[in-house]
């Protein structure tokens, strides 16, 4: 059964395809921050995918929450499927922490990681990515994030950021 998403609003279209909107493909990068369950999540990794699979063969990305577990319940569970649902083939290495995702004829892996203090950023550190997606970004170190940024270094590479800040003097707004 094929599962269409059909109810989606038009920042929910923006955010899934930014990156190919004359307006915005020239940006490395998007931010969204908005309500909870407002389907920043859905959209935002959906089209992060999307773009991947369009723009990259053999690349290598990195999705990225608070810890492994709740990226998994928040983002790959939902996700898989609908990508199944689209034609993806899709191929977890629970135990290495990484999906490979085929679609059209082009393969990616997508490594997944949890920013949940400052060690984190040595898990990341030395890689070579083609993007990165930040699950709830404001929630994870800066040190993190700042790692995953600088990991960008493939031409064309962008960055996907989902959070909500808690005030307006947290380092992510600044």
């Amino acid at each position: 059964m094929l599962l269409r998403i059909s109810k989606l609003s038009k920042k929910q279209r923006m955010t899934m395809n930014w990156w190919k909107d004359p307006a915005y493909c020239d940006r490395d990068a998007i931010i969204c921050d908005g309500a909870v369950r407002s389907g920043k999540t859905l959209s935002m990794s959906l089209g992060f995918v999307l773009w991947a699979s369009a723009s990259f063969s053999g690349g290598s990305f990195a999705i990225c929450g608070k810890t492994v577990t709740s990226l998994r319940r928040n983002v790959v569970t939902p996700l898989i499927p609908i990508l199944r649902d689209y034609g993806f083939i899709c191929v977890e290495k629970v135990s290495k922490s990484y999906i490979d995702l085929t679609f059209l004829g082009n393969t990616n892996r997508f490594y997944l990681f949890g920013g949940k203090d400052e060690g984190s950023a040595a898990l990341i550190q030395g890689m070579t990515l083609s993007g990165v997606f930040l699950d709830e970004a404001a929630l994870m170190p800066r040190s993190f994030v700042e790692q995953a940024l600088a990991r960008c270094s493939v031409s064309g590479s962008k960055m996907w950021f989902n959070c909500n800040p808690d005030n307006p003097a947290h380092w992510f707004y600044n």
